[in-house]
Parts: structure tokens; C-alpha cells; sequence
């Protein structure tokens, strides 16, 4: 028996469950045989546990999100949640911008500190947001994270010491990078299925971010930071202070939007996956009713498909900090265990986290030695700063275009998700390859600006898929494991360079770039293609 038919659908007739592909549709009559509905064919069931009476709920409410259709109400959280993909790389691009002005000032240079700083925040905020989503909801992470974000931020910009910008830049960056786990599945529990592909264009927002954050850097560094290490106080080294502070703005207005304009409700999936039908059905009709939309879902449709398996944490017995983190690690457990409950899920959620872990430390790493490789080979990409933010600028400008071209192409059946994230990776192979020609500040434009554009192409699958494939109970859950495998193996990448740096090996640029390569083979045999069903 092949891993593509060895899963579970819920029933206990395993030789009919056998009979299933999860890459192709199920024909309506093996549904009847097994007692469910038919249409639930159109469902990615196969990536669900066995709780048939979840099952049927979400077929229940993905049929009433497809009936209400794309709202005004879905254009707004297609903004409001792309900023937080914006936030995301805004901290990454405004933290690298300024780390070497910081270290002029507080600390004179050596080992990058306050960049292992920022990927242990990325990761922390990984693990309590993400993980903690799938224990009291995705409301309150997505409504809190981008507002303590910005709080930080702005008290990062004031600090006068290495140690309390560190601090104080590892709590920003904790929130920032929660907010990461939640945006992505927090649209996608609300997008009707035929517009699916919005939840891979929502990565261009990424690009918006990252060119905010040059232009920030562009317009405050160069003419107000120092350039001597060893003279560098604060009167005359303001430009990161500017940076930390415009960023945070910029956050906070996000943060308010989300608050008191959007006013987000729970997700009707993550209501039905902890039993809480009527709430779920009154936030689906909610929408329904404020858009004058028809929507026929009943409360006794969702309750006569019986009580779901009670393997969730009743958030009401949270009495104290001791109970709350005992139930986040019950619920997260549990939590773990469906995402490895079968075969065929084991080998995609293996598959994807596998496929972060690769592009998190390869993309990486590969940057850090690139301009030392250009160097030692008689290349000058930057004369000054002003020449090295304003090719940063045009670079991030560029790859906001990949996620949409990406979007598009996931339409196309021979291509869908699978097919995108193939192209993607080996064309991203291709131009890093080229890249080492690079020689001048013009090709320097050119080549950065080819790389975004297709690393974005990859990456903006990556994520709209990692959700899309996970069953709604553990959703939160496996794309923080994701995300804490990205960012660990990111953290990697100062070390690699710090020492790798001081031997002048090209090694790594060949090496990064073909794993980066590799990850096309990685999915190629990714068993899922949620182009052909709704996602669960």
C-alpha cells in the first residue's frame, strides 16, 4: 500500500479509506457509502483526524463562507492582515538597517549580538503566538500583536544602552513575529474557496514592508549616522533612533486599524473545532447579515452533526499563570499529535517544515557571504550609503510583484501550488547563481531585484500552503513549528558567516544556493495540491 492511500478519513472501513487519493477528487458515491455528504468530496478531508463529526461541521461552514462569497469585509482583512506580513519584514529590514550604527555607538562591533537577539524573539514569539492561537483563539493574537509591537518599537528608538535595546528589541520582535503565525490563517478561515489564491498574493505585502523599511533607512541613515566606530555618540548617530521610531508609527497605525476599525471576530472554524457551535454560527451570519449576502446554514445543521472529540482546552478553567500554561502545553501536545496522525500527514508535515528549515538558513546564509564573494573577486556593489539603500529600495519595490505573478500562476491546473513553489525555487537557484557575476552598484540593482521577485514567488506559496494543508484544530500550531524551524535555522546563519568569514570560503554561496534549488524536489513530493479542494 502506497503512503498516498494510507490515511485515515474518519470511518472505520479502512479498506474504503484506502481507495482515496488525497491529490485527486473522491467521487460522491464513496461519501454516501461512508455516511457523509457527498459534496464533501470538494474537501481537502484527508488531512483532518478522525473526528468525522468536525469533519462535517467545517464542510458545514466552508459551504456557507462559498455561499456568502468575497465581501467588503474580506477586502479589509486582506489589508489588514497583509500588514502584518509587512511588519514582519519591516522589523528584519529596519534591525538589519541600523545594527551596525547601533554597534558604532553601544558597542564598538564584533559577534552581531543583537541579531541572534532578534531571531531568539522571532522564535519565542513564534512559540506563544502561534501555539497559543490554537489554545484561546486567533482574535486575540492577531488583534494584540501588531499594538505591543510598536509599543516596543518605539521604546527600542529611545534606549542608551546595548543591553536595553537588546531587550527591549527582543519584545517588539516577539510580537512581530506572533503575529506572522496568526495573519495567514486567520484570512484563510474566512476566505471563500474560490478566492483561495488571494492567500498567496497577501505575500506581496511582504515586499510592501520591506520597501517601507528602505525607504525609512534610505531617508534617515546616510546623512544622520557616523561613520567612525571609535567617535560616535548619540548628537551625532540619531538615524537608527529615526528608523526605530518611524517604523513604529507606522506599526502602531496598523494596530489601531485592526482594533477599532476591522474589529475582528473569532474564526467560525476555530469555534466549531472547540465545540462552540452557535458562536460560530452567529460570527458566519454575522457577515451575512452586514453585507445583505444569503447564507442557509442553520445552528441545527452544525448541531446535528454531532459533539466534536473534547481533545481541546476549555479556556474557562484558566484560573492562573500555572493552568495557562499547562493547558498550553496539553493543547499543544495534542495538538502535535495530529499533525503526525498518519502517515500521509506525517510525510507533509515533515515535508513542510523541512522545506523552512532548508529555505531559512540557505536564503540566509547565502547573503551574508555574497558581497564578500563579490569583493574578493574584484566587485564594488556599494560606494556609499546612499548607493546601498536606494538599491535596497528598488530590490524590495521589485518583489512585490513575485506574490502576485505567483497568485496567478497557482490558477493554472497543471500548475497549482506545487507546480508555483518548483518554478520559484529553481529560478530563485538560478539568478542567486548568476548573481556572482554581479561586479557594479547597477548590476548589484538588477540582480538583487531578479532574486526578491522569485524568492517571493517561492515563499509566498510556502506560506499560503503550510495552512491550507493543516487540519483547522492544529493550524496555529504547525505554522509556528514552521515558523521556530525558519527562524532557528536563520539564527544559524550570523554564526556560519562570523566563522566562515574568517577562512574567505565560497563554499557556502554554492552550497546555500543548490539547497535552495533542492527545495523544488522537496515539493515535488509534497502529497497534498490544495488547488483541487477547499482547505479544512
Amino acid at each position: 500500500m502506497s503512503e498516498k492511500q494510507d490515511y485515515d478519513v474518519g470511518v472505520t472501513n479502512a479498506d474504503a479509506a484506502d481507495r482515496e487519493s488525497a491529490s485527486d477528487m473522491v467521487s460522491g458515491g464513496e461519501y454516501l457509502e461512508k455516511g457523509l455528504p457527498a459534496d464533501m468530496a470538494k474537501d481537502l478531508t484527508a488531512v483532518e483526524d478522525s473526528d468525522v463529526a468536525l469533519r462535517r461541521k467545517i464542510h458545514l461552514v466552508n459551504n456557507a463562507i462559498d455561499e456568502i462569497g468575497f465581501t467588503w469585509f474580506h477586502a479589509q482583512l486582506f489589508c489588514i492582515a497583509g500588514f502584518g506580513y509587512s511588519v514582519d519584514s519591516q522589523m528584519a529590514m529596519v534591525q538589519s538597517a541600523v545594527k551596525t550604527y547601533v554597534d558604532y555607538q553601544m558597542k564598538g562591533g564584533g559577534y552581531p549580538i543583537s541579531t541572534e537577539i532578534y531571531f531568539a524573539g522571532l522564535i519565542t514569539g513564534s512559540v506563544v503566538f502561534g501555539f497559543g492561537a490554537d489554545l484561546i483563539g486567533r482574535k486575540l493574537a492577531f488583534n494584540s500583536s501588531l499594538l505591543l509591537s510598536s509599543i516596543f518599537g518605539f521604546f527600542t528608538g529611545g534606549t542608551s544602552s546595548y543591553a536595553m535595546y537588546c531587550i527591549f528589541m527582543f519584545l517588539s520582535t516577539v510580537a512581530a513575529g506572533g503575529n506572522l503565525a496568526t495573519d495567514v490563517a486567520v484570512f484563510l478561515e474566512f476566505l471563500p474557496s474560490k478566492y483561495h489564491y488571494l492567500n498567496t498574493s497577501m505575500a506581496a505585502w511582504w515586499g510592501v514592508g520591506q520597501t517601507i523599511a528602505s525607504l525609512i533607512s534610505w531617508a534617515f541613515i546616510p546623512n544622520n549616522s557616523c561613520s567612525d566606530p571609535t567617535d560616535c555618540p548619540s548628537r551625532m548617530n540619531r538615524g537608527w533612533r529615526y528608523c526605530w521610531y518611524t517604523n513604529s508609527g507606522i506599526v502602531l497605525g496598523a494596530a489601531l486599524l485592526r482594533l477599532f476599525v476591522l474589529r475582528l471576530g473569532e474564526t467560525p472554524k476555530f469555534l466549531v473545532s472547540t465545540g462552540r457551535d452557535e458562536e460560530a454560527y452567529e460570527a458566519i451570519m454575522a457577515v451575512a447579515r452586514k453585507y445583505n449576502r444569503p447564507c442557509s446554514l442553520t445552528l441545527e445543521q452544525l448541531r446535528a452533526c454531532g459533539e466534536v472529540e473534547h481533545t481541546y482546552f476549555d479556556t474557562s478553567k484558566v484560573t492562573s499563570i500555572r493552568t495557562a500554561l499547562r493547558g498550553l502545553w496539553l493543547t499543544t501536545r495534542t495538538n502535535v499529535k495530529i499533525l503526525f496522525s498518519n502517515k500521509l500527514v506525517i510525510r507533509s508535515t515533515c515535508l513542510i517544515i523541512t522545506s523552512w528549515l532548508f529555505i531559512g538558513i540557505a536564503y540566509s546564509v547565502f547573503y551574508n557571504f555574497l558581497y564578500i564573494y563579490i569583493s574578493t573577486h574584484g566587485g564594488s556593489t556599494g560606494s556609499s550609503p546612499f548607493i546601498v539603500y536606494r538599491n535596497a529600495t528598488i530590490d524590495n519595490f521589485v518583489g512585490i510583484f513575485g506574490p502576485i505573478l505567483a497568485g496567478a500562476l497557482i490558477l493554472i491546473p497543471r500548475v497549482g501550488r506545487r507546480g508555483t513553489m518548483i518554478f520559484g525555487s529553481l529560478s530563485c537557484m538560478a539568478i542567486l547563481f548568476a548573481y556572482t557575476t554581479c561586479r557594479t552598484p547597477s548590476a548589484d540593482a538588477g540582480f538583487g531585484s531578479a532574486t526578491y521577485f522569485f524568492i517571493n514567488i517561492y515563499y509566498s506559496c510556502l506560506y499560503a500552503y503550510t495552512p491550507e494543508v493543516f487540519p483547522t484544530r492544529a493550524r496555529a500550531t504547525g505554522v509556528a513549528l514552521c515558523l521556530v524551524a525558519d527562524r532557528i535555522a536563520s539564527a544559524f546563519s550570523p554564526v556560519i558567516y562570523w566563522y566562515g568569514s574568517q577562512t574567505g570560503s565560497s563554499v557556502p554561496i554554492w552550497v546555500c544556493g543548490a539547497v535552495i534549488g533542492c527545495l523544488s524536489i522537496l515539493a515535488f513530493f509534497m502529497p497534498f495540491e490544495p488547488s483541487k479542494k477547499r482547505s479544512v
